[in-house]
C-alpha cells in the first residue's frame, strides 16, 4: 500500500502527463502543469510568440539599420523581476520593478489626446495670483485614481465599455530658468506646481483646476501627463500617431498690463 506522501508524488507525476489541449479550457487548470507547481502561472491561451524572438532575426519584416533586438522570453517575461525590488503598490524613489502587465490597449480610434488652452501660450500672468487652468480632453474616460500611497501601479491599464482608457489627468508646472528658449531639460524633481485631477469630463469635455496663490515671477512650461487608473503612463495601441499630452509656456510678471489682460480673455 502507499504511503500518502507517496500517493501525492504519484499524483502530481501523473498529473505532469496530462495535456495542455485536455485543460485548454479551465480557467485554472489550463496550460502547462509543470508551471503550476509553484502557484502562480500563464495561461497557454496567453503565452506570446512574438516575445520569443529579437525582431531581427533574418526575414522579420521591418528590419533596418538602427533598430535594437528585443529582449526575449518564452513565458511572458512572467519572472522578469526576480531579483528586483518589486513596485508593490510604492512609489520607490530608488526604483522598482513592476511584474505587472501592460493591460487593456485602445484601439486607434479610441486614442486620447489633451490640449490646454488656460493658461495660454506666451500669455503673462500676474505674480502671486491664483491662476486658472483648463485642459480639454478627448477619448479619455477620466475620473478614475486610485491611492497612489498603496496602489501605484498595482493593477493594468483598463478600458470602459467604449473601448476609452479608464485614467486621469495630472498638470505639472516647472520654471525655466533661462527662460523660452531653454536648451536644457529640467529636472523633473524640481516643479513649482503638481496636482493629480480626479474628476470626471465635465460636459464640454474640459477638465479645471488653479494653482492657489500664483507663482513668482518668471517664465513656466504647464504640462499634462495623461495616466491610467493606477498611475501608469497610457498605452497606446501604435507608434505612429500624435502625442497625447500637452505643453503651454508662459510667463509670470509683477504686474500685467490693461492690454494684456484684455487679449489673454
Amino acid at each position: 500500500m502507499l504511503l500518502p506522501t507517496a500517493l501525492l508524488l504519484s499524483a502530481l507525476a501523473a498529473a505532469d502527463t496530462v495535456s495542455a489541449a485536455a485543460t485548454s479550457g479551465h480557467p485554472v487548470l489550463g496550460g502547462d502543469l509543470s508551471r503550476r507547481h509553484g502557484g502562480a502561472c500563464v495561461h497557454a491561451g496567453l503565452l506570446q510568440n512574438a516575445s520569443r524572438y529579437t525582431g531581427l532575426e533574418p526575414g522579420t519584416p521591418g528590419i533596418r539599420a538602427g533598430l535594437a533586438p528585443s529582449e526575449t522570453d518564452s513565458e511572458n517575461f512572467i519572472n522578469f523581476c526576480k531579483g528586483y525590488t518589486t513596485t508593490n503598490g510604492k512609489q520607490n524613489t530608488n526604483g522598482s520593478c513592476s511584474p505587472i502587465p501592460l493591460g487593456r490597449i485602445p484601439s486607434t480610434a479610441q486614442m486620447p489626446s489633451a490640449i490646454i488652452w488656460k493658461p495660454g501660450h506666451g500669455e503673462r500672468l500676474a505674480a502671486n495670483t491664483t491662476i486658472d487652468v483648463v485642459v480639454a480632453v478627448r477619448k479619455l474616460d477620466a475620473g478614475y485614481l486610485v491611492n497612489p500611497v498603496v496602489s501605484y501601479y498595482t493593477a493594468p491599464q483598463d478600458l470602459d465599455a467604449q473601448g476609452r482608457i479608464k485614467g486621469h489627468l495630472h498638470i505639472v508646472v516647472q520654471r525655466l530658468a533661462t527662460g523660452y528658449g531653454a536648451r536644457v531639460p529640467p529636472d523633473p524633481l524640481d516643479f513649482a506646481f503638481f496636482k493629480g485631477l480626479d474628476s470626471p469630463l465635465d460636459e464640454q469635455g474640459e477638465l479645471h483646476a488653479q494653482v492657489p496663490g500664483g507663482l513668482p515671477v518668471g517664465i513656466y512650461r504647464i504640462c499634462t501627463t495623461m495616466s491610467a487608473r493606477n498611475h501608469q503612463p497610457v498605452v497606446m495601441p501604435v507608434a505612429n500617431r500624435g502625442a497625447q499630452d500637452d505643453c503651454v509656456r508662459f510667463e509670470v510678471v509683477q504686474r500685467v498690463s490693461r492690454c494684456a489682460k484684455r487679449a489673454s480673455r
